[in-house]
Parts: structure tokens; C-alpha cells; sequence
């Protein structure tokens, strides 16, 4: 007896089960690795904003007016920060816009090769500059005592060597609000004062706003919160000079380089170090002696200088003033609040000059920089 063919369907079912489950593993497979590269290229590209960011914000916590303010309007300045290490990098660039504004653009990168994700963010800064009314050379609330060789003089003098713009006008030698106060047993009519006039009396020397507010961008407590140099009371300085790194930069870590006021040819990297110097500590003394600086300073308590010392740049003073010996040169004009109503003494061989230029060089150089009010940050790409 012959059998019949007879045709079965489990091979074509199991083929096609395999075909089916090959191709929903395939699908799988497919959906995985566009989760993998979708999650990749979203961790790469958060990666990279976030190194963007971090350009804008180490350039504009570590601003440094000694620099930037060297750029001319519409130049522009690029630091990179290189964290190839850690997967990522950063290119900032700072153009200067005008006088007192600039542009922040930084440029983030993470990943490598095909997969590599960039992202940039900008940033508007306006530097605000500290406006301090000086109004004289020597501005002093309470008693003072004038003598010995001292000479304080109100005609503006442009510091040598410096690029200035020609001299202004000139301003009164001594401001006070009582004339009485002034003691001149030493400098018989006032003949180690010149200026115009050589004393001014004025109810703005009464006025604390005088001492400690400057302008709409800065007062006492947010310039000496900016300071670069904080030093205790009851201190003696001596010695103050520019100090050198080994690759010839300017060290500005070394606490006793107040800059370069001495214009060299060629000139010195510690030309454009203006810091803002804080004596803090009301009640207390601070002594210095010989040496040279330029930037602002700024004293809680007393302040007595001798040995020839040579300031150039604005100095506020809370407590009281004194000059002894050779005295100090300052180059720039001089407050003292005197707000424990001592006696101030410019004696010795001191010599205050007014400089609008060495005060107007110290201010931009103490420049605080802060976002424009609106619209100040934008992502580019």
C-alpha cells in the first residue's frame, strides 16, 4: 500500500516565528541604540552648556580690570579653559563695547569626534567705576594740624611718565567744614598750601555721604568688600613694592605688590595693577613706612605714614591722619573722615599733590563689573 504526501506547517510557522521574533529583535536593537545616542548626544550637549557657563561665570568672577581695560573699544580678548581631561572645554571671548560695557561670549564643547556637542551662551557686563567727590586735595572733617615741611597743593599733576590727558583745573589745597579747626602754628598763612582756593569751607565735609558714598555703583561697604588686599589693624607695612613671577608676570598674590607707579620704558607688568588695599578695624592703627603703590586705599582706623612712602591713587581714611619724619608723597588727594574726632597731622616732609589722572586710573582700575539690568544673558546655540 502507498502512502500519500502529506505537507506540514510547523517549518514554515517555526521560520516565520523566527523571522518575526529576528525582526522584533532587530526593532528592539534599533530603539536601544537611538535611546543610547539620543541619551549620549542630550548628556553631550547638557555637558556642553554647562561648560559654557562655566566660561561666562569664571570670566566674570575672576574679572580683572587691569587687563580688559587695556583692550580698545571693539577689540576683542579669548581665554580657553581646557578641561580635555574631564571631557569638556571652554572658549571665552570678552569684546569690549564702549568705555564701561563688554560683551561675553563663551563657546562650550564636550565629547570627541563624530560625537561632539557645542553650545554658547552670551553675557552684557557694565563695569561700574566708584565716583568719589574729592573736593581738594586734602578733605578733612574735624581738627588738623599743619607744618613742619609738609606742602599740599590742589594744582592738578599729572603723575610722570603716565599717559595722561593734559592737566585740569585746579582745585581748592585743603577742604574742612570749620576753618577753626585748622591749626597752622607751623604753616603760618597758610603758606604750605596752594590751591584755588588754598581752604575751602564746605557743609559736604560735614556730609558722611562725602566719605563713605560714591556715586549710584558704590559706597564703603561694596568697595571694601571688593578689595583685593585685606589686611588686620594695628599692622606696620614697610617696604611695598611690584613683585615678579618667575615667567615675569605680575604677582599679584604677593600681599605686598601694590602695583608699578613707576612708568618704565619698556613698561613694567605691574603697571596696570591698580588694587583696591583695606585696612579694617575701627579704632585700631596702621603704620607705613617707605616703599611705593597705586590703587585705593582704604583704612578703618588711623593711618600713619612716614619714611617716604609714595601712594599714587585715592585714600580714605575713617580715623585720622598722620604724617611724621620724611612724611608720605600721595599723588591722587586724600579723605579723612575722622570719625572719632581726633587730630589729623600733616607734618614732616609729606606732600600731597592732586592728580585727577592717578585718581581717575585707580578708579577704572577698581572697576566693580555687575549684569545689565535686562536682557543681560542669552543662549546663542
Amino acid at each position: 500500500m502507498r502512502l500519500s504526501t502529506r505537507k506540514g506547517f510547523a517549518l514554515p510557522i517555526a521560520l516565520g516565528s523566527m523571522i518575526v521574533i529576528g525582526m522584533i529583535l532587530a526593532g528592539v536593537f534599533f530603539a536601544a541604540t537611538q535611546e543610547n545616542r539620543a541619551g549620549r548626544n542630550t548628556l553631550y550637549q547638557e555637558r556642553a552648556f554647562r561648560a559654557a557657563e562655566f566660561g561666562l561665570n569664571y570670566g566674570y568672577g575672576r574679572w580683572d580690570n587691569s587687563k580688559m581695560t587695556q583692550l580698545a573699544n571693539g577689540a576683542v580678548t579669548t581665554i580657553t579653559y581646557d578641561s580635555s581631561t574631564k571631557g569638556w572645554t571652554s572658549s571665552l571671548s570678552v569684546t569690549r563695547l564702549n568705555d564701561n560695557t563688554y560683551w561675553l561670549v563663551s563657546t562650550g564643547t564636550a565629547g570627541s569626534g563624530v560625537t561632539q556637542a557645542r553650545h554658547r551662551t552670551g553675557v552684557v557686563l557694565r563695569v561700574g567705576y566708584p565716583n568719589i567727590n574729592f573736593l581738594a586735595a586734602l578733605t578733612v572733617k574735624g581738627q588738623i594740624k599743619l607744618g613742619g615741611s609738609s606742602y599740599t597743593t590742589g594744582q592738578d599733576t599729572p603723575p610722570a611718565g603716565w599717559n595722561c590727558p593734559p592737566a585740569g583745573t585746579t582745585r581748592p589745597g585743603i577742604a574742612t567744614d570749620d576753618s577753626s579747626n585748622i591749626d597752622m602754628s607751623g604753616c603760618t598763612n597758610l603758606t604750605c598750601v596752594d590751591g584755588s582756593p588754598k581752604l575751602l569751607e564746605s557743609p559736604a565735609v560735614a556730609d558722611t555721604n562725602t566719605f563713605f558714598t560714591y556715586g549710584s555703583d558704590a559706597n564703603w561697604a561694596t568697595l571694601t568688600a571688593a578689595a583685593n588686599l585685606v589686611f588686620a589693624g594695628n599692622t606696620t607695612i614697610t617696604g611695598t613694592g611690584p613683585s615678579y613671577n618667575a615667567d615675569g608676570s605680575c604677582n599679584t598674590l604677593n600681599v605686598y605688590n601694590w602695583g608699578d607707579p613707576n612708568r618704565a620704558v619698556p613698561s613694567g607688568v605691574c603697571e596696570n595693577y591698580f588694587p583696591i588695599i583695606y585696612f579694617k578695624g575701627t579704632g585700631t592703627s596702621t603704620n607705613i613706612s617707605g616703599g611705593v603703590g597705586q590703587g585705593i586705599l582704604l583704612v578703618d582706623g588711623d593711618l600713619i605714614v612716614n619714611g617716604g612712602f609714595m601712594w599714587y591713587g585715592p585714600v580714605i581714611v575713617r580715623g585720622h591722619l598722620s604724617t611724621q619724619g620724611t612724611g608720605g608723597h600721595f599723588n591722587g588727594a586724600v579723605m579723612a573722615a575722622d570719625v572719632d574726632f581726633e587730630q589729623n597731622s600733616v607734618l614732616g616732609n609729606a606732600v600731597i599733590d592732586y592728580s585727577a589722572c592717578a585718581i581717575q586710573s585707580a578708579m577704572v582700575g577698581a572697576g566693580i563689573p555687575k549684569r545689565v539690568k535686562q536682557r543681560a544673558w542669552a543662549e546663542m546655540f
